[in-house]
Order: structure tokens, then sequence, then C-alpha cells
């Protein structure tokens, strides 16, 4: 069976978990390594135009929503016909049910 292709859009909430996760590398570690955890991130995202509905389902916290890791991190996407919307990219140790909490989400 052949896979569906779709877009893939990064939503502005997940723009900025990449900005903190990036600025949280680069002062821990060093840009070398923030830079390489977004483009690991950034790849698996890409490989959700294709690949979407392959990971898990995380209906138990949002129905609809999926997620992948990126170790130490948790990619949360939804589809949409022909569009997967990364909503969120946290820490796995993130407090989930507080990161989507309606009035967060």
């Amino acid at each position: 069976m052949p896979r569906k292709h779709r877009r893939v859009v990064w939503a502005p909430k997940s723009k900025n978990d990449l900005l903190d996760v990036w600025r949280y590398y680069q002062r821990v570690a060093s840009p070398e390594i923030a830079d390489k955890l977004l483009r690991e991130i950034n790849d698996v995202g890409q490989r959700l135009a294709d690949e979407a509905l392959m990971w898990r389902a995380r209906d138990e916290i949002v129905p609809g929503l999926r997620s992948v890791l990126v170790r130490p991190y948790t990619v949360f996407y939804r589809i949409n016909d022909s569009v997967v919307e990364i909503v969120r990219v946290l820490h796995e140790r993130r407090d989930l049910a507080r990161a989507f909490s309606k009035k967060e989400f």
C-alpha cells in the first residue's frame, strides 16, 4: 500500500519549543550539539510527510494527537487531510497534562 504524502507545517508553539531547545543546548553543551539535535528533530518532522500514521496515537492526551520520540524530546503532531501539523516539541519529562490543557492547546 503506497504511503500518502502530506505537507508538514510547524505550529507557532512548536517553533517556540525548538527555539527553547536550541537555547538550552547551546548554553549547557554547545551550539554544534544544539544544531545537531534540531536537525534530528527536523529530519523526523520531514519523515512525517510520508509516514505520519507509523507512530503512536496519543488520544489519551488529546483526541487525534500522535507522537514520535527524538530523545529526549517528543514531537507531537496531528494529521489533517493532506497536512501534518507539528503542534509541540516537548521534553519527555514534561508534564503533558499541563502542556496540553485546553487553554494551552
